[in-house]
């Protein structure tokens, strides 16, 4: 060739057209096919025939470039595997556990097929943790153990894929650590290796869950306290699971308030009020004797109607000598949402309003809280809390602890919206 080249390059100027002169013209690539020439080296063409199992669902209309992606359901040879084809080509091929860009349940309303066979309990499963649906339906396809487990300990194997989803275990070093021993396994995954632990879990059943909240279960199952708590109730949820996490100074009977379907708004409620009742009352043992959320409300109730019925003389004088100045508000107010400037203001803004905020004196020095007075669109109590790098809303309370309406909710973010 380089002869050839070196003929060319001597010819004289004038039989070479002035078209030929031009530098050489690239045609400009559509970003589709810009990713398929960086993926050409891992790319392979498809085989008519290689497997009848592969049902196809053109993404071209949702995507805007030629891709369809291909997906075995729980029939196929190789269940819930999946390849991306674009023109003919295979881009990209699964690895084990590794879900496609897509969420299941999209494709699986795409194609009802895919889906066909999933037993009944697993599809239960796979409703409570969607994030996980796609590694919950391989493994138990690919997998004796895991079917066992999901019927046997369905919380241990939740734990489970999640670890191997997140370390990139193969399929066969996950069967093998799924069919070794309960106490084996919960160690290898970063939970105590304990037999008492996994009858724990076994126990509890599974109700729907995010990341975040088994992010937070996995780190309550760690603490030692924790455990002791939950293997002593008749029925251990995972509400008591999260209620542990955000309290650990918790009690058997505070414990048994909490419901398996209670929501996350009421497990919040709780916390909140046994802190304030810790705060009104830090020596009491009536607390510790409340059996049920209503005797828990009137208690914290009379402590808060004891509160404010103090006399306020010299209290707010008190105050400023146990904890200093009344802090400067983070934020200014405005024409209906005021800054409390004083110690005797927020004695007074919990007598007015008939709730405990004037107990809060101490996280209010420490500038962990700070506390404004909203008139419209109703009379609320506003409290503010740091926020990564910034102040925003902890609560918004009415007279009595009331709710705030979503109005007032609205205007407090468009307050807050003004200065970040």
């Amino acid at each position: 060739m380089k002869p050839l080249f070196a003929k060319v390059g001597r010819q004289d100027k004038k039989h070479v057209s002035s078209w030929e002169r031009l530098p050489s013209r690239k045609v400009a690539l559509l970003p589709w096919q810009r990713l398929k020439k960086a993926l050409l080296p891992s790319c392979r063409p498809t085989h008519h025939g290689e497997d009848a199992n592969w049902r196809s669902v053109d993404l071209s209309a949702q995507l805007g470039y030629p891709l369809t992606l291909e997906i075995q359901g729980w029939c196929g040879s190789s269940p819930f595997a999946w390849r991306s084809i674009s023109e003919g080509t295979i881009i990209v091929e699964s690895c084990f556990l590794q879900a496609p860009g897509i969420p299941l349940e999209m494709l699986l309303a795409r194609d009802d097929v895919i889906g066909e066979g999933v037993p009944s309990e697993l599809v239960f499963l796979g409703n409570n943790v969607p994030f996980l649906r796609y590694a919950l339906y391989q493994a138990c396809a690919c997998l004796t153990s895991a079917r066992q487990l999901a019927v046997d300990c369905p919380l241990l194997l939740i734990f489970a894929l999640d670890w191997a989803h997140r370390m990139d275990i193969e399929q066969a070093e996950l069967a093998a650590w799924l069919s070794s021993k309960r106490a084996r396994l919960l160690e290898t995954i970063g939970l105590p290796g304990s037999a008492s632990l996994a009858r724990l879990l076994r126990r509890i059943p599974v109700t729907p869950l995010t990341n975040w909240q088994l992010d937070a279960a996995r780190q309550c199952l760690q603490h030692p306290d924790a455990l002791a708590l939950l293997r002593h109730l008749t029925h251990p949820t995972l509400n008591h699971v999260w209620f542990l996490h955000r309290f650990p100074a918790s009690w058997p009977k505070l414990l048994e308030m909490i419901g398996q379907d209670a929501p996350l708004h009421e497990i919040i409620w709780l916390q909140r009020t046994v802190l304030d009742i810790q705060r009104l009352a830090p020596n009491g043992t009536q607390l510790y004797r409340a059996s049920d959320p209503q005797a828990l409300q009137q208690l914290h109730d009379d402590l808060v109607e004891r509160f404010n019925a103090l006399s306020r003389e010299n209290r707010g004088a008190a105050l400023a000598m146990q904890y200093g100045d009344y802090p400067e508000a983070p934020l200014p107010g405005d024409a209906d949402i005021v800054a409390l400037a004083s110690w005797d203001a927020l004695l007074e803004e919990g007598k007015r309003m008939h709730h405990c905020i004037g107990s809060y004196a101490a996280q209010i020095a420490a500038r962990k809280v700070f506390v404004y007075h909203m008139e419209t669109p109703e009379v609320l109590t506003i409290a503010l809390a740091p926020q990564g790098g910034k102040w925003g809303l902890q609560d918004a309370r009415g007279y009595c602890n009331a709710l705030p309406s979503e109005a007032s909710l609205k205007a407090i973010q468009w307050w807050l919206a003004a200065y970040y």
